[in-house]
């Protein structure tokens, strides 16, 4: 099934507003949604996909960037009609001087270029000849209030949570960035979309490990809606989609959440190639809906994880 991890996170949104009436359905939620990165499928599901391109940088004019880097998504259409691809084509070496760099040291990039170096380093890494993924994804959740239900209905829903929101691990091996199992998967739609603008970074470092480079990026704050993805997280990381997955007639009316700093890590060796690479998303916020004329609310905290050991 083509849907991703955050899948997991609506149908707890959902079940968590009605786990009264719904704790019967919560093994049908959480299987549909563990399919997305690695929970037994793909991670091609998020809204666009990777492999043909619509993934694309919506990035917002300058004029348009708060100071403190805060996005507003107001600003930014999710159309792709008006988006321009400023990612850096997989032609220039990791490792060595891009084209935008001006320095053979990955320790002297400015933001813009660690972001860049982070792109291409992926981007090579995904279409080697011959490089074998094993990723893991975690999911931490917190219900933190339900109404209708109160501390009770909290503390079953949290219950439930726990059984289901755990640790899943896939391994899958690619040649020139498609799956060799013949599903035609590419690592990048199997790993983590890497389609990040520059703009979207709050922070991009680069440090010396050892003979590696390690790359931390910290993406701006970002809110979303029910119907307003969160532009950059959706450029490098698996935003929430309640509009994707099987709601079993909830209808959701209200869906507001705070992407509150994305980490992305990875570990480049001096031949270019990532070793190991690492997306933390945390999020807060809450859902509204609505079931049998019977309506009601989530508040929920928690954070998704994905880590990549990349072997060529």
């Amino acid at each position: 099934m083509k849907e991703t991890v955050v899948k997991v996170l609506a149908a707890i949104i959902c079940v968590a507003i009605f786990c009264s009436m719904l704790t019967s359905a919560i093994g049908n939620y959480t299987d549909a949604m563990k399919s997305i990165a690695g929970f037994g499928g793909s991670d091609s599901g998020y809204a666009g996909s990777i492999s043909d391109g619509s993934i694309v940088d919506q990035a917002y004019p300058d004029s348009q960037m708060p100071v403190d880097g805060t996005v507003d998504n107001s600003a930014a259409g999710d159309s792709a009609d008006s988006a321009t691809d400023v990612v850096p084509s997989d032609t220039a070496g990791a490792g060595a001087t891009t084209p935008e760099s001006g320095s053979a040291d990955p320790t002297s990039y400015s933001k813009e270029q660690a972001v860049r170096y982070y792109t291409e380093s992926m981007k090579k890494s995904y279409s080697s000849s011959k490089v074998t993924i094993k990723k893991t994804d975690s999911i931490d959740i917190n219900v933190i209030s339900i109404t209708p239900g109160g501390n009770i209905a909290t503390k079953v829903a949290n219950k439930i949570i726990e059984a289901y929101a755990t640790t899943t691990e896939g391994t899958k091996s690619f040649a020139k960035g498609v799956a060799e199992d013949g599903s035609k998967e590419t690592a990048e739609a199997f790993s983590v979309p890497v389609a990040l603008d520059p703009r979207g970074a709050k922070t991009a470092t680069v440090t010396k490990k050892g003979n590696d480079y390690e790359i931390n990026i910290l993406v701006v704050p970002e809110a979303a809606t029910l119907k307003k993805f969160p532009v950059y997280n959706k450029q490098c990381s698996f935003p929430l989609d309640l509009a994707s997955v099987d709601l079993f007639g909830i209808n959701v009316t209200s869906a507001d959440f705070s992407y509150t700093g994305t980490k992305l890590k990875a570990v480049v060796g001096a031949d270019g190639y990532v070793k190991y690479a690492e997306v933390y998303m945390p999020l807060a916020g809450g859902g509204g809906g609505n079931l049998i004329g019977i309506d009601g609310s989530a508040e929920v905290s928690g954070s998704m994880t994905k880590t990549m050991t990349f072997t060529y």
